[in-house]
């Protein structure tokens, strides 16, 4: 063995060009197999940084259209109490969550989440140091508790344990710090610190705004867990019909909850990408090495005369390909590891558990593995096929072999062909959905757009000094240089969730059930909102300084819930119900155009406006509309809030198209992966037809210069070379589209708005693949009219 390593070690150095060509190719097939791997060990494989975390399940409401919601304080409480399916049940509150850090340094905005005190052992997760607060601490009117994460205790107190005991200040409100959790802890995405959650059943049961999670008691099953949710959410039904009629609960596994089967969906999609460029890869080294193969046939031959028999051929051959795929995968191995900081880029934040791949143990087995199977692909064939040559021995059966080794190279440009349209026509569909979702039109116009969020601490900011504050806020930016329109809302476009709530039009109260007729999306907006981002006014009027809380109360509603709350009527001046069936009505002023602020790939919600002076929420986002770059405008921008309040940190700026742009950010990670493989791809059975094509004609040169001796024109004999090329790159064609026939349906929930075989998105890829291999095929065919046969003769 030793010995065939050092000859195969010569025969790769006397052969630089072929040696390199084939541990690029196999360098590129491992690289992205690996690549994608370490995403899929992630996200997929890889568990969650939990105890037992197959236990673990998410908790959501469900209205009575069937879509999932939070939990209210008050059903929360009841479920924990009541639940036996669950060993424990925990809670977050998901607004609200954004505090102000004061003291020890400047003013620092974070995270952190208000969080039961069952929440630690639910998870089973503890702090490193100190302790989760106890539930005496979790409750109304107790002392304020805190329980740091790993990372802001370093870069805040510098990892001082002297903190423990003391108290922080998370606006201008002192919380003693109890604990930090450790390294990489940061549970829900993102959190920098927790606060006791404090849950009340004193709070409106309409008020939804907790996630609720729970691990299942031993002997217990998802299935069993659901069903008792749904007995629950019944009950609920019944014991508080004014705000829960037809409401229920429903769960699903952890594992769902941080990775949507979407995006499951779409790794496995990438997966069985690879997997095909992979096996072009090897397909391509594979027909090289037979064309290289018929050019040993005297050394092979002159072994099998020295007294070698087949079996010691092939393992001279597969030692050659074993090196060939040792070297491969190392250079793989360091194309994945460069790839792994341009998949993080590409994916940014909304790609769940990114941040997470890692070139580890796990990964580099795969990558061994992957080698391994190369190896055998690519391998076999031309180890066989040399060995079969070197035992015969006349010129007859030479070139009867010479003929089956053109049949196979041929067959394997056919197969290299077929799966370059696969992933081709896969890329071809998502990027006509990818087209498709950047035209959707979100309502409004993001282009010239600024967004800053704020948040105002409660402590220094009742509820009388909210619309205060923004009141100034917004006059002061109006009045800087650049500045066309300013407003506020309570969702900043594309970057958080929205607020719903029930919506009855007062005349068919009667018919509605207490809950409320319907769920419609709502925000709160202050004047010059609908100016800032251009959202058309199309009935009515807008709001106005005057809609303030001393005046009547007033709601705009968009064009799809007018159309669904008064079909065929004007609904200006029309009264509704906003949060049940009771109490003071609304009446309707303006009628705006449809929005989408959250989601591109939904259709626009039904949605309602109230004036940020009647429903005063502390956390808005100004959005400034400037004719100015976004870098020259932000510094005045943030001051005009530290003119205002020094103790506010200053805001982040960001562009409402860029936000738009990230709200995309996991089909165009989609997209760009499936695409830079279609590309290798590509390239890779290009490669193949050029190249199987020269050798072909460097077989048939007496041949073809034989023909144009005998007369045969220059044109005649580029005609005969292109056809024979295009014969087998459309016998791929015709295979590889047959196959994408049956598989693109795996596509199908990646796409948007653009079925698994749309016949524009396949003819896009077979007139690319064609226009290609015609080129490929084109050049080695020009050599060939070229040729001179007086010279060919004489030799």
């Amino acid at each position: 063995m030793l010995h065939d390593l050092q000859f195969a070690i010569r025969t790769l150095r006397h052969n630089p060009l072929i040696s390199g060509v084939a541990v690029l190719t196999l360098a590129l097939g491992i690289g992205a197999a690996t690549a994608v791997f370490s995403v899929a060990d992630a996200v997929l494989l890889r568990p969650l940084p939990f105890h037992d975390p197959d236990r673990l399940v998410r908790i959501h409401a469900v209205t009575p259209e069937g879509s999932a919601a939070s939990f209210s304080d008050a059903a929360y409480l009841d479920l924990a109490a009541a639940a036996r399916t669950l060993e424990g049940a925990a809670a977050f509150r998901e607004v609200g969550t954004s505090h102000v850090l004061s003291g020890d340094g400047d003013p620092e905005r974070i995270i952190a989440v208000p969080v039961s005190a069952s929440a630690g052992s639910v998870l089973g997760v503890h702090p490193a140091a100190g302790r989760m607060f106890t539930p005496d601490e979790d409750r109304r009117g107790a002392e304020g508790r805190v329980v740091l994460g790993h990372a802001l205790w370093q870069r805040r107190f510098g990892g001082d344990r002297a903190v423990f005991g003391r108290p922080v200040l998370l606006d201008d409100r002192p919380f003693v710090v109890t604990g930090v959790m450790p390294p990489g802890f940061d549970f829900p995405d993102g959190a920098d610190a927790w606060i006791p959650l404090a849950a009340s059943a004193d709070r409106a049961r309409d008020d939804h705004e907790l996630a609720v999670f729970g691990r299942l008691a031993p002997g217990a099953t998802l299935e069993e867990a659901r069903a008792e949710l749904r007995r629950f959410g019944q009950q609920l039904s019944a014991a508080h019909p004014q705000v829960s009629t037809g409401w229920s609960a429903d769960a699903l596994p952890f594992s769902e909850w941080f990775v949507s089967p979407r995006f499951r969906e779409a790794v496995w999609v990438l997966l069985g990408a690879v997997a095909i460029l992979m096996l072009l890869a090897c397909a391509n080294v594979a027909s090289l090495l037979v064309a290289h193969g018929t050019t040993r046939q005297g050394e092979l031959r002159i072994r099998a005369a020295l007294g070698a028999d087949r079996l010691r051929l092939v393992r001279q051959l597969f030692t050659e390909a074993a090196l060939l795929a040792l070297l491969g995968t190392g250079a793989g191995v360091l194309v994945a590891s460069w790839s792994v900081d341009a998949l993080q880029a590409l994916g940014g934040a909304r790609v769940p558990r990114l941040d997470e791949v890692r070139v580890n143990g796990a990964v580099l087995g795969f990558a061994c593995l992957a080698g391994v199977a190369s190896c055998l692909l690519f391998g076999i064939a031309p180890a066989v096929r040399g060995s079969r040559l070197a035992l015969r021995r006349t010129m007859d059966e030479g070139t009867r072999f010479t003929a089956g080794g053109r049949r196979l190279r041929h067959g394997l440009v056919v197969v290299e062909v077929a799966l370059a349209l696969l992933l081709l026509v896969g890329a071809s569909l998502l990027a006509s959905s990818f087209i498709r979702l950047l035209q959707v039109d979100p309502g409004f116009d993001a282009d010239g757009a600024l967004a800053l969020s704020i948040d105002l601490p409660a402590s220094r900011y009742p509820e009388q000094r909210v619309a205060q504050f923004y009141g100034a806020l917004l006059d002061r930016m109006r009045a800087l240089p650049g500045v066309t329109a300013v407003g506020a809302t309570s969702t900043n476009p594309f970057r958080e969730f929205g607020f719903s709530n029930d919506v009855t039009p007062a005349d068919r109260a009667h018919e509605a059930p207490p809950s409320g007729l319907m769920q419609a999306g709502w925000r709160s907006v202050t004047p010059g909102l609908f100016e800032a981002l251009r959202v058309p006014i199309v009935g009515g009027r807008a709001f106005g300084p005057e809609d303030d809380a001393r005046s009547e109360r007033v709601v705009m509603v968009s064009r799809s819930l007018a159309g669904r709350l008064w079909p065929g009527e004007e609904p200006v001046g029309k009264r509704i119900y906003w949060g049940g069936t009771t109490g003071r009505t609304r009446s309707v002023i303006g009628i705006t155009g449809d929005i989408r602020d959250v989601r591109l790939d939904t259709d626009a919600s039904p949605m309602l406006f109230v004036p940020h002076a009647q429903a005063e929420l502390p956390a808005m986002t100004v959005i400034v509309r400037t004719s100015l770059p976004a870098a020259s405008i932000a510094p005045a921008l943030r001051q005009a809030v530290r003119d205002l309040d020094a103790g506010l940190p200053p805001p982040e700026v960001n562009e409402v198209r860029t936000n738009r742009a990230e709200a995309s950010a996991v089909p165009r990670f989609n997209l760009w992966l499936l695409g830079t493989f279609a590309g290798v791809a590509l390239a890779l059975a290009l490669t193949g037809v050029y190249a199987t094509l020269a050798f072909t004609i460097a077989e048939r040169r007496r041949e073809i210069a034989v023909r144009l001796a005998l007369g045969a024109s220059p044109g005649g004999v580029l005609r005969l070379v292109l056809r024979s090329g295009l014969a087998f790159a459309l016998a791929g064609i015709v295979a590889g589209t047959a196959a994408a026939l049956g598989t693109t349906t795996m596509l199908g929930s990646l796409l948007f708005e653009v079925g698994p075989t749309d016949p524009w998105s396949f003819g896009a890829a077979v007139v690319v693949l064609m226009a290609t291999s015609a080129v490929a095929c084109y050049l080695p065919a020009r050599r060939a009219a070229r040729l001179e046969p007086a010279a060919i003769l004489r030799e």
